[in-house]
């Protein structure tokens, strides 16, 4: 009895509220990072400095922007995801997602998770009510919209879903094992991934986005993952498995190649930098005209990327 009244004195004194981070100006753009292996994120600006740092208590795998002020954390082995508003740095909302979050994707303040362990994607408003589920391939994980159907890469299986904008199922095209990383350019959904076994994947796979037929291959070796569209309309890719930036021209031209990073997941585009995030050396690197400008050392195991630009 008396370890209760001690514990509701301390809740009256401190609250017993969620913990908070430092607060992000609503005014501020960012490009954030995600350290997985350290569990943190920094909210770097544009002359690579970081501006606040978020250590996280449970094991955090991924995160997305809701909105410009509502940042979305998740986990694979986290029951719940939470919603935090960046201009407080209070958590707003938590969602009973359940084990197995492989990937959450936004598109016009919908909120789509994909879950590895029931081979599901949900559906969710901002407040973080799930409106709809239905099943998918083995492991869902990369997702991307062209507003009209989402496009499901199953990692574990020869299959792409797709889904109508509230999930119904649409058809299947068949694909590489252990695909990811998704872009559209123009009508072709371009399709990256790992490969399986000894056969490393080499190339970007262009689909017909209407029919789901193979148009064509990028070469960009080993291993592209990620995509992300510059300033100047050019696609940049990053290649893990090789630790090599492609920029690519509309058409699927490849114009440049660099290397950088140790073991790279990640390319976003922010202001006239490309910024790519090494995963095993644990730096942020920014890129113009082909050459690095910019180190950062932030968290260990920086996996993602997101960024704010504030209109």
């Amino acid at each position: 009895m008396k370890k209760l009244y001690i514990l509701l004195l301390l809740c009256f004194i401190g609250g017993c509220s969620e913990a908070s981070f430092p607060a992000i100006p609503s005014d501020t753009d960012f490009v954030a990072s995600l350290n997985i292996l350290g569990g943190s994120i920094d909210f770097i600006s544009e002359e690579a400095e970081i501006l606040e740092s978020w250590e996280l208590e449970e094991a955090y795998t991924g995160f997305a922007l809701v909105t410009d002020d509502l940042l979305l954390v998740y986990g694979y082995t986290v029951e719940k995801a939470k919603l935090i508003e960046l201009s407080t740095g209070k958590q707003i909302a938590s969602i009973d997602v359940g084990e197995g979050t492989t990937n959450a994707y936004v598109y016009e303040e919908k909120i789509y998770i994909a879950n590895g362990q029931d081979n599901t994607i949900s559906l969710y408003n901002i407040e973080g009510k799930k409106l709809q589920t239905n099943s998918t391939g083995n492991y869902p994980m990369a997702m991307i919209s062209d507003g009209n159907h989402i496009f499901v890469v199953n990692f574990k299986d020869e299959v792409l879903s797709v889904l109508s904008m509230n999930l119904a199922q649409v058809d299947e095209w068949m694909i590489p094992t252990s695909s990811h990383g998704l872009f559209i350019q123009n009508n072709e959904l371009w399709l990256g991934g790992h490969g399986a076994g000894s056969s490393p994947n080499r190339s970007i796979k262009r689909i017909n986005i209407k029919t789901g037929e193979l148009i064509g291959e990028i070469e960009a070796p080993l291993m592209p993952i990620n995509m992300a569209r510059a300033a100047n309309g050019h696609i940049f890719t990053v290649s893990h498995g090789s630790s090599t930036v492609y920029e690519l021209s509309e058409t699927g031209e490849v114009l440049n190649s660099m290397k950088a990073g140790a073991n790279p997941f990640w390319i976003s585009s922010f202001g006239k930098n490309m910024v790519l995030a090494g995963y095993d050396d644990h730096q942020i690197y920014f890129i113009q005209s082909d050459e690095i400008t910019k180190k950062l050392q932030v968290g260990k195991g920086p996996f993602q990327l997101i960024v704010r630009e504030v209109e």
